[in-house]
């Protein structure tokens, strides 16, 4: 989906002005990336939580349905870290009692239907006398990070569609998969992570903005995106900003340890498992792996923790453009993840299996054993590659 109003591009040198006006014109901006987040979106979001509290500015960080991974418990402002947005818009009713006064006031609730009752202290009320109108909303700025499309936000775009059209939209991300919906897009495909881009545009915002705990964040942002400057998409201009960001006090080892180095032993031994069935299919540039309910048994592990091996999947495989998971949930029951790199869709190649997700995460589920499963969703995928 693409928005037309008021554009503009990451080469226009009116954006970081823009950006500028529209934060200080802002009384209360709402900051928020994907659901399926990444560790460079939350950290990302949290940047730019403490970077508008040095600018006097009232935020709020808001990720649908946010669960808090164990690795990502260290960064600095993340218990503050809402999973839905509360009281958006109020309806208000108005009721014109300067001819009646009012007697008594009481409500029910039948069924579906919220009934009112108010009692007049003289005469009657009639329809003329009564009024509807609906508050402004609660916030008057959305800054949306490393969020390809607005659809990613899960219920906090589905359920208010309304203020994503109706308030300005600031869309940072640097995904050439980005739809660039926003009022302002500021979108570097150049850059390695949505952190670097954030470090670029505070200088913009104001003088000696950045502290330890930004820079931390920035920098987790940074390292969690390329899997600690692994990836093919690592610039000299990334690791020149990580350089500054540990000048700052950003403690690179630290955020390592946080981030690669405290798996609990089940999701070692998951990870073991994946690793001995891992599979590769070079002409589609695919690998996948499998776990049966045995392998969680043995490990000691749950479902929990495939959140921990998925992203060394995706760090193992490099050149891979599409990476699966399955395992196993039940007797006839599959749970499949998918994540593809770069310009790859993965909603689109698994689109038979009603998936759930973004263009480069999607994940479903399979009433069908884990060989199936596993030969239904390749040969599905392979088909629509080649259609």
């Amino acid at each position: 989906m693409r928005r037309n109003l008021l554009k503009t591009s990451i080469m226009s040198q009116n954006t970081s002005s823009q950006i500028r006006e529209l934060i200080a014109k802002s009384k209360k901006i709402l900051i928020t990336t994907r659901k399926q987040f990444t560790g460079d979106g939350l950290a990302s979001c949290l940047a730019l939580l403490l970077i508008l509290q040095k600018l006097n500015k009232n935020a709020e960080v808001v990720i649908d349905n946010f669960k808090l991974p164990d690795n990502l418990k260290f960064l600095p402002g993340v218990d503050r870290v809402k999973n839905e947005v509360k009281r958006l818009k109020k309806f208000i009713i108005n009721l014109d009692i300067s001819q009646t006064g009012v007697e008594a006031l009481n409500y029910d609730i039948q069924g579906n239907n919220l009934r009112i009752h108010l009692t007049p202290k003289f005469g009657v009320f009639t329809p003329e006398d009564l009024k509807f109108e609906t508050s402004q909303f609660t916030f008057d700025l959305i800054i949306a990070v490393d969020t390809p499309e607005l659809e990613g936000l899960g219920k906090l775009y589905d359920h208010h569609r309304d203020i994503f059209y109706q308030i300005p939209v600031i869309n940072i991300d640097h995904s050439p998969n980005n739809e660039q919906y926003g009022h302002v897009n500021l979108v570097d495909l150049t850059a390695a992570s949505t952190a670097e881009i954030i470090f670029q545009l505070t200088g913009q915002l104001g003088d000696s903005l950045l502290d330890q705990k930004i820079a931390t964040c920035l920098l987790a942002g940074l390292i969690s995106k390329t899997k600690s400057f692994k990836t093919n998409q690592v610039t000299p201009q990334a690791l020149k900003i990580a350089g500054e960001l540990i000048n700052l006090g950003a403690n690179r080892k630290e955020i390592v340890t946080h981030l690669y180095q405290t798996k609990t032993i089940s999701t070692l031994k998951l990870w073991g498992r994946i690793l001995s069935r891992l599979q590769a299919d070079p002409t589609f540039k695919m690998v996948w792996s499998k776990l049966d309910l045995h392998d969680f048994t043995e490990a000691g592990a749950t479902a929990k923790d495939i959140s921990g091996v998925i992203e060394d999947l995706i760090a193992s495989s490099p050149m891979a453009q599409i990476i699966i998971l399955f395992y196993q949930l039940g007797l006839n029951q599959t749970k499949v993840i998918l994540h593809t790199q770069d310009l790859t869709n993965a909603l689109a190649l698994s689109r038979q299996f009603t998936p759930l997700g973004d263009k480069n995460n999607a994940s479903f589920v399979v009433n069908a054993d884990l060989e199936q499963t596993e030969n239904q969703v390749l040969t599905a995928i392979k088909s629509q590659i080649n259609s």
